[in-house]
């Protein structure tokens, strides 16, 4: 099950973000988590990647940043984008492999293991949409049997 049909994506500009963008977000359409990847870094801190919780707005991803990379002022260019198919069609394209060639260290490991965590959200949530969970109601109820 993939859900790759219908949604054309604009690859290009997708690439340029990932090639130059300061702070990108990106999302699924599976699950509401999102990979976070700071390019950024100074003397203190460096790059890093991770899963994280979506927020409301931009002003909360701020606050968010202001708190667990606050020694950074507001990224230079900043980019958030859903990506409509699946985790593994943006693996299989070569597109993160943009985005993980500017990560070096801890950043680079940090930024597999997420990318590996995207991959199992989204296996489970295609569990539960075939099962039927509370994020997923099914469309049937299994008749008790006699």
């Amino acid at each position: 099950m993939r859900t790759e049909n219908g949604i054309d994506v604009d690859i290009q500009a997708i690439e340029r973000i990932l090639a130059e963008g300061d702070l990108i977000t990106i999302g699924f359409s599976l699950f509401p988590l999102r990979l976070l990847v700071d390019t950024r870094e100074n003397e203190h801190d460096g790059q890093w990647a991770g899963i994280v919780e979506p927020v409301a707005s931009v002003q909360e991803r701020y606050l968010w940043l202001g708190k667990h990379r606050g020694s950074f002022g507001p990224p230079r260019a900043f980019a958030f984008f859903v990506w409509p198919k699946t985790v593994r069609n943006l693996i299989e394209r070569g597109t993160l492999g943009i985005l993980r060639s500017r990560l070096r260290g801890e950043a680079l490991q940090r930024f597999d293991a997420a990318v590996e965590q995207a991959l199992e959200l989204e296996r489970e949530a295609m569990k539960e949409a075939v099962r039927g969970s509370r994020a997923w109601p099914a469309i049937w109820e299994a008749q008790p049997r006699s």
